[in-house]
């Protein structure tokens, strides 16, 4: 009988060949090989490929996954690999053989430099590596690459890695492995670095990814090392009441959706429906048509056919139009008044709470003629007191056809109903935000991003003139506002949680994302200016419920709330230390001076407070002199992201959410992947899913944390339709607001089973 390779040769079938790959799979796994090629159940028929007999075996072993023996996700991880390593092996032209038996080794460092040097000629990895690095460097880093780390992936893990993110010939197939993934992308983000301690940083921020120590975001895993570098995960713009800027912003929108950024768009300042133009009455359409622009410009820049664009678009509501805004995603009503691939999010003032719990009335607005109500700013210009004094101003003073007004809980019912039915919009509790700013002395915050964890300063583009040239060149100039951009990466507590590990670590992994500022690549011009004045980046966590359980904690109990507390303070505290200490080395953001940064005020609190409250013992107070004397170097620092993909490559538990249950099939680009979470089978009792929760108790800890966050967090809450009522849910929202969350992201229930994750900001 005769098998066909993958060179497309015959030969002989030589079951000894399969059981060499079935070894290397279960070397060090405690599960029966012979299982496997039992219920594989291999149709051996002359002709059969080599490729099918490697892929029934996968399917075999991913198919055996369960809780009760979750070992076989790394047997098929492994089986994947394998069959990975011989296929780039035949691509790029070397023999595969493992170093485990002596016939077959996974990595062929001799290839590294070859392989870059081929692909950037054809455009596909980025000349910059040649240009910076030499091929003894190559030749070094491609000897460091430690092989052996490719077995910390499971099924899932391997598989996303495989579909996503690994490079890809013209003709689609894959060119790279995982270690080298890692190696070019750790050598993307050194090169910032001197040239005398490059290699020295290569090799560290290697050593981090490849352990998965911390994890970075999708478009940063995706793009560095290929020629366009833009790295960055979610961008936030702000929309003038102006026709120009409001199409200049849809073109942005485009241009950031084409290189895989995610979207926040504020439209608060937009006028209502009915408003004035040009004097003339009632003829503005109102936010709608520009939010279903939007939503058109999403679906048709798709990121290379990839995915759809995706941006959430925010509204306050105290504008006219809101009500209207509420229904785009829901399945009842005008259909041309719909914008089914956006996500809607409503800004929250403090006021709106109170009048909600005293059970009273609600104006809502005409942006157009909130304008100018102070020192030539406009209403939504304004937080906390001064808003409220101004909000009442213009309650009295405006005419009934600027304004209307509507019972607070009749609004609440309704955002409540829509939030129920469609799992969104996403929420964001203004005056908190504003209060917390650290960079309040240079902006105002209007909305958070796509996925509600970025709080940071924003502003409109000013638009000054356009001058035609002699020689036909028109020239448009514009005064550049604050584009938001998240800089991302995560620390995954399953392996790095206690203060040793947050120490090394945390440090490092703020000096890499700083790196991405300086090597990334900018779709827009706005994006290029506010990230160097802000050098802002995001540090999150996955694998928080494993933390949690390996712990012995459970997420029901006051016991987590002092676990998280304990937590977040050494990410917070390491975090800031070690943004100091890399502004020492390269000077601080250009804004330090005057936020609370500068003065020793850290998270709205004196040092001396944060000292008071450590559950650490850090000294708090030394550290704040040392930030007042040598500055920081990035003006934001901590936001929880969710990390949807890179959990699953990670096999982590996804952000801080609990898990969605013991054991689920996951649906994704990837297929149908088999989901358990970490050692399931020690841990089964311990682990508790997300819809037999408590989620007063998701709120509280979420609290906790945000106590030491200087942005925000992709907070879920999870229930289940069939036990939750109206005054329930009614009270999760109100106690995220009394306990000082800035942002709730999804509603999840069992009912919404078409939620998108958001892949941008997944790290």
């Amino acid at each position: 009988m005769y098998v066909i390779k993958r060179s497309g040769r015959r030969e002989s079938l030589d079951i000894s060949k399969i059981r060499i790959a079935i070894s290397f799979a279960f070397k060090g796994i405690d599960l029966d090989p012979m299982e496997l090629e039992l219920d594989a159940k291999i149709q051996f028929r002359d002709g059969i490929t080599t490729k099918e007999i490697q892929q029934l075996l996968i399917r075999t072993a991913a198919e055996k996954i369960s809780p009760e023996a979750p070992q076989w996700q790394y047997v098929a991880a492994r089986l994947l690999l394998y069959d990975l390593y011989k296929e780039v092996g035949h691509k790029r032209g070397y023999k595969v053989k493992d170093k485990i038996n002596g016939k077959y080794k996974p990595y062929n460092p001799d290839s590294f430099y070859k392989l870059v040097k081929e692909y950037s000629e054809k455009g596909i990895y980025g000349s910059y590596l040649l240009e910076e690095y030499t091929e003894e460097d190559f030749n070094t880093l491609a000897r460091y690459i430690d092989p052996d780390r490719d077995l910390l992936f499971n099924y899932t893990g391997i598989k996303v890695l495989a579909d996503r993110y690994l490079v890809r010939d013209e003709d689609g197939n894959i060119i790279e492995l995982p270690q080298e993934m890692y190696m070019l992308i750790a050598m993307t983000l050194a090169i910032p670095e001197k040239k005398e301690e490059r290699i020295k940083w290569v090799k560290t921020f290697y050593d981090l990814l490849s352990k998965h120590e911390v994890s970075l975001a999708t478009p940063t895993l995706m793009n560095a090392r290929r020629p366009h570098t833009q790295l960055s995960s979610c961008f936030v713009l702000t929309v003038d009441d102006d026709l120009y800027d409001i199409f200049d912003n849809v073109q942005k929108a485009g241009q950031i959706s084409k290189f895989a950024g995610g979207l926040g768009i504020y439209l608060g300042k937009i006028r209502a429906t009915g408003a004035p133009i040009r004097k003339f009455k009632g003829a503005s359409s109102g936010v709608l048509p520009v939010v279903k622009i939007l939503n058109d410009v999403m679906v048709y820049v798709d990121q290379l056919g990839m995915r759809k664009g995706s941006a959430s678009i925010t509204l306050d509501i105290w504008h006219k139009d809101v009500l209207d805004f509420l229904e785009v995603k829901t399945n009842v009503g005008d259909e041309r008044k719909k914008a089914h691939d956006i996500h809607p999010a409503i800004s929250i003032p403090d006021l709106f709470m109170k009048r909600l719990k005293n059970r009273e009335k609600w104006t809502l607005f005409d942006p157009y003629y909130c304008k100018n109500v102070k020192d030539g700013k406009n209403l939504e210009d304004f937080y906390g007191e001064e808003f409220e004094r101004l909000y009442e101003k213009l309650e009295k003073e405006l005419p009934p056809y600027a304004k209307r007004e509507i019972p607070a809980f009749e609004l609440w019912k309704r955002l409540l109903t829509v939030i129920f039915e469609t799992g969104e919009p996403y929420i964001f509790f203004r005056d908190t935000a504003n209060k917390l700013n650290p960079n309040k002395h240079c902006g105002m915050v209007y909305s958070s991003n796509l996925c509600h964890e970025i709080v940071q300063n924003m502003s409109t583009t000013q638009h000054i003139e356009e001058v035609l040239l002699d020689n036909g060149i028109i020239v448009h100039k514009k005064r550049s506002g604050d584009v938001v951009i998240c800089n991302l990466g995560s620390i995954n507590l399953g392996k790095v949680y206690e203060n040793k590990d947050m120490e090394r670590v945390v440090p490092i992994l703020v000096r890499m994302l700083d790196n991405v500022i300086s090597v990334n690549f900018y779709a827009i011009k706005e994006a290029e200016y506010t990230n160097k004045r802000y050098r802002a980046i995001g540090i999150g966590v996955s694998n928080y419920h494993y933390c949690l359980v390996k712990n012995g904690v459970q997420w029901e109990s006051e016991e987590h709330l002092e676990f998280t507390d304990k937590l977040f303070e050494r990410i917070a505290y390491y975090a800031i230390k070690g943004s100091m200490e890399l502004a020492k080395e390269r000077g601080a953001y250009p804004l330090f001076e005057g936020s609370d940064w500068s003065k020793g005020i850290f998270f709205e609190r004196s040092a001396e407070e944060n000292q008071k409250i450590s559950k650490n013992g850090f000294d708090w107070t030394s550290l704040a002199e040392e930030v007042k004397r040598y500055g920081l170097r990035n003006a934001y620092l901590l936001a929880i992201m969710p990390t949807g993909s890179t959990s699953l490559i990670l096999s982590a538990t996804p952000s801080v959410d609990p898990i969605f249950a013991k054991f689920y099939k996951e649906e994704n680009m990837s297929g149908i992947l088999p989901q358990v979470p970490p050692e399931i089978d020690k841990y089964f009792w311990h682990y508790k899913s997300a819809d037999n929760i408590d989620q007063e108790w998701t709120i509280r800890a979420a609290a906790v944390r945000q106590k030491w966050i200087d942005q925000a967090q992709s907070l879920n809450l999870f229930i289940d339709p069939e036990k939750i009522d109206g005054p329930t849910l009614s009270r999760l929202y109100e106690l995220a607001w009394e306990l000082g969350l800035k942002t709730v992201y999804y509603m999840r229930s069992k009912s919404l089973t078409d939620i998108e994750e958001c892949e941008s900001c997944s790290t």
